[in-house]
């Protein structure tokens, strides 16, 4: 039975050894077909069935059939994955939290192996268990067997310079095709926790070229101005900024950083204050394609054609702020003046301090009044004097005018 299709196959309901059901993931034929990707698939394989952790779905068995396809044997999960969660309903703000604790900790035990999933979106995050309170990362490592090291001249569709994945949730160094490490799953994190959070994602342009720029060169909006029903605490925004950030160096090193951030934020981070309105949520672009190498260097051209260009960001373990987390938009602590945000030495987590707004002495010198004199209230008696003296005077007046 078919449970499900993809960008790089089909998976079915089978039965392994008589008794057990399980998923079978058949790779596409187009690319099943490529003698060195099957090789890579095999090799690839035997990594992942060594990922046993309770938040990966585990790897059972894989290999090349009769027939000559190429399939992976997979544990059977029953539930739906998140991108179906996420169209019947807004996710709340804690649910959504633990939702990605859980994805980080598959995703640190996978880094901690140098193995990266490079296709990490809702529809890969499945939700199985009681009250679907159980986590599993599906697809891990896929998209890297289907990049082009191994594949470049024996298909058309796997040629040097593509890419398989998923424009909405790429990291500019996958964009651009250099190097790219565990680092790409930290930003594909933080734009899942961003959808989770504002219930929808950060960039949403329906044209592919267009979402690949925003990737490159638009800074992220914040939480608050994509949902402005949710209230996010500074720390939460700066844990997305950073996880964001375009230069990979600016961003958590690994899974496991990025979850000891996000364990380290108050409980009461993100709260709803007001329903949410009947807009759409927008899910364009979020399924896996093939980037062809002309339309990956068409937006990486755009970089050097938009003016300014945004800077490249550089980070330190033991000096960040807001504003180096996010340059190309005004620091948290400038939007925000009552708070600043600030990471520790070397564990990436988040605490805030209060603090009083400054004064320029020089301004607060130049402009400062002069004090106003108080006045003096008149008595009853003088009024009184005064009123007797303007009588008389006009007495003296009217007698002196009159005709002798």
């Amino acid at each position: 039975m078919k449970l499900g299709t993809g960008a790089t196959g089909v998976v079915f309901r089978g039965v392994q050894e008589g008794t057990k059901a399980v998923a079978i993931k058949v790779l596409n034929e187009n690319l099943g077909s490529i003698s060195a990707l099957k090789r890579r698939f095999e090799r690839e394989a035997k990594v992942l069935a060594k990922l046993r952790h309770p938040n990966i779905v585990d790897v059972l068995e894989f290999g090349v059939s009769p027939e000559g396809l190429t399939y992976i044997v997979m544990e059977l999960l029953e539930g739906r994955n998140l991108e179906q969660f996420l169209d019947d309903a807004p996710i709340q703000p804690a649910y959504a939290i633990e939702v990605l604790r859980e994805v980080l900790k598959g995703l640190a035990f996978a880094h901690q192996r140098q193995i990266v999933h490079r296709d990490l979106k809702p529809a890969n995050v499945f939700l199985c268990g009681e009250r679907e309170k159980t986590i599993k990362l599906l697809d891990f490592g896929l998209a890297k067997m289907l990049s082009d090291d191994d594949v470049c001249e024996e298909s058309t569709l796997t040629r040097r310079g593509r890419i398989v994945g998923t424009p909405a949730y790429m990291a500019p160094e996958q964009i651009v095709g250099v190097g790219l490490d565990v680092r790409a799953d930290v930003y594909a994190a933080g734009i899942l926790l961003f959808e989770l959070l504002a219930d929808r994602r950060p960039f949403t342009s329906e044209n592919r070229s267009e979402l690949l720029r925003a990737h490159l060169l638009l800074p992220p909006p914040t939480l608050h101005e994509a949902r402005a029903e949710l209230d996010a605490a500074p720390a939460l925004e700066a844990l997305i900024a950073r996880a964001l950030a375009k230069a990979p160096e600016a961003r958590y090193r690994d899974g496991a950083e990025f979850l000891e951030a996000l364990e380290a934020l108050p409980p009461d981070c993100a709260q709803l204050i007001r329903v949410k309105s009947d807009a759409p949520r927008s899910r364009a672009t979020a399924s896996s394609e093939v980037i062809s190498a002309e339309e990956r260097q068409r937006a990486s051209a755009s970089m050097s054609q938009s003016a300014p260009a945004p800077p490249l960001l550089t980070y330190s373990a033991h000096e960040s702020s807001a504003e180096s987390i996010h340059p190309s938009t005004p620091p948290l602590a400038a939007t925000m003046p009552s708070v600043i945000v600030k990471t520790g030495p070397a564990t990436g987590s988040i605490r805030t301090e209060k603090a009083l707004p400054k004064q320029r002495a020089d301004t607060t010198d130049r402009y400062k009044k002069a004090p106003v004199p108080k006045k003096r209230a008149i008595s009853t008696p003088t009024l009184y004097l005064i009123a007797v003296m303007l009588f008389g005077i006009a007495v003296a007046l009217w007698m002196l005018a009159r005709p002798f």
